[in-house]
């Protein structure tokens, strides 16, 4: 049997004994293992159904001592997101850290674990996955896909503004993501340049999940009343106070929209009282310059009244309207547009799409002690159940195949999967 819970390393391997397709598997302290393929894509899907076998035995396992901290990319209210590479993968990965010690309330505490809970359940080309999450007595920590392109709001700062064309691919793939998440009957609530990340092809992900709102339909019909949000893209209905529902993700696009094109949010002011009022009151203004489809979409998208908004009426509105002509929704989908934009990613773990506050901060802080306590005691009960593995579908079949190849106690063993078909 192969003994894959106590494999630290899968790696390519030089030809052996006229063996072309060849990768080993190391059993520190024990053995070597040289598994032979038919071919080099054969050799790359047993690499990674074995390297996803390791990671799934060790599902209790998996702690910051698996990881190796690159960088720091990103900081929020409640902690920090590190640029990390897996020690036996070598993969890259966001993770998110959070100290449970600034979880100031219960609540906060539920719409973490409501995030944690999200992420394990969107499988989505624009949302980001969760890969593991784990915890300590001090902190939590959520590991994601990392987007090497960096924040939309980086990019947008740099270019001033996008062409209407860059801003429509990005339009059409947030508004498909945030049609998964609707159809999960779960309300975004956040979105903003800074939670859209691009992938190394300049394709987006939505990240930050820490203000959805799960089973509107099912539990809260149809509404939530939390006022929650970044002051420049929260909808009218949430400071009301009425009570809300998906249209407000409708709201936020058409934000987004008009902040891409033109390069300011619509409604904005440094004082956040005046910006309230003018969320509520103020005068739409749309420069002549913009394509007649451009105002039309950001004018209804932008309807004060949720009920007559473009969306609300169903995700089909927007995706017929005329600023999307000519779009083939399932080429978007699949990621067949190549984008007006691709980062430049000079190597895997290239920076430069990361803003210097964050990629400039010693590493070392990473270890200081956060003297920031919540003034509420939380137990550590409440985040029982936060750890999480991805499995990969299939995996079981794959791990039986592996497990099933006999092996005597040598240093190092050979292992011909090509014979094992043919048998």
């Amino acid at each position: 049997m192969l003994p894959l819970t106590k494999a630290v390393t899968v790696d390519y391997t030089k030809r052996r004994r006229r063996k072309k397709f060849v990768f080993s598997v190391n059993i520190p302290g024990k053995r070597m293992y040289f598994i032979s393929a038919n071919s080099e894509e054969e050799r790359e899907s047993w690499m990674n159904a074995i390297s996803t076998t390791i990671k799934t035995q060790k599902t209790d396992k998996v702690s910051v001592k698996d990881f190796k901290v690159l960088s720091v990319i990103g900081k929020g209210s409640d902690g920090k997101v590190l640029l990390v590479k897996e020690l036996h993968s070598g993969k890259l990965f966001a993770m998110k850290t959070i100290k449970k010690s600034i979880l100031a309330d219960h609540e906060q505490v539920r719409q973490t674990m409501s995030e944690r809970n999200v992420l394990m359940r969107v499988r989505h080309p624009f949302l980001v996955g969760l890969k593991y999450s784990f915890q300590t007595e001090e902190k939590l920590y959520m590991v994601l896909d990392y987007a090497p392109g960096g924040e939309l709001f980086f990019h947008l700062r740099n270019s001033k503004f996008f062409t209407e064309s860059r801003t429509c691919l990005y339009a059409a793939e947030i508004i498909l993501g945030l049609e998964h998440l609707h159809k999960m009957d779960i309300v975004y609530r956040d979105l903003k340049p800074e939670n859209i990340l691009l992938d190394k092809h300049g394709h987006i992900k939505i990240t930050d999940f820490g203000l959805v709102k799960t089973d509107l339909n099912k539990k809260l019909g149809g509404k939530t009343k939390t006022i929650c949000g970044t002051p420049q893209y929260v909808a009218p209905e949430v400071l009301k106070n009425e009570g809300y529902g998906f249209s407000v993700d409708w709201w936020s696009l058409g934000i987004l929209i008009y902040e891409m094109v033109f390069g300011v949010p619509p409604f904005y002011s440094e004082d956040q009282e005046e910006q309230y009022i003018l969320i509520l009151t103020g005068e739409l203004k749309i420069p002549f310059f913009a394509k007649d489809s451009t105002k039309d979409l950001i004018t209804k998208l932008l309807n004060r009244d949720p009920k007559t908004r473009l969306g609300s009426g169903g995700v089909e509105e927007i995706k017929n309207h005329e600023f999307f002509d000519g779009v083939d929704w399932e080429k978007i989908y699949n990621g067949g547009y190549v984008p007006e934009f691709i980062p430049t990613i000079k190597e895997r773990d290239d920076l430069q799409n990361f803003d210097e506050k964050f990629t400039s901060k010693p590493i070392s802080i990473l270890s200081k002690k956060n003297k920031k306590k919540s003034s509420i005691k939380i137990s550590q009960n409440e985040f029982q159940g936060f750890s999480y593995i991805g499995e990969d579908e299939g995996l079981k079949l794959l791990e039986q195949q592996i497990e099933g190849i006999g092996i005597k106690e040598e240093n190092t063993k050979e292992i011909d999967l090509t014979e094992k078909e043919n048998n």
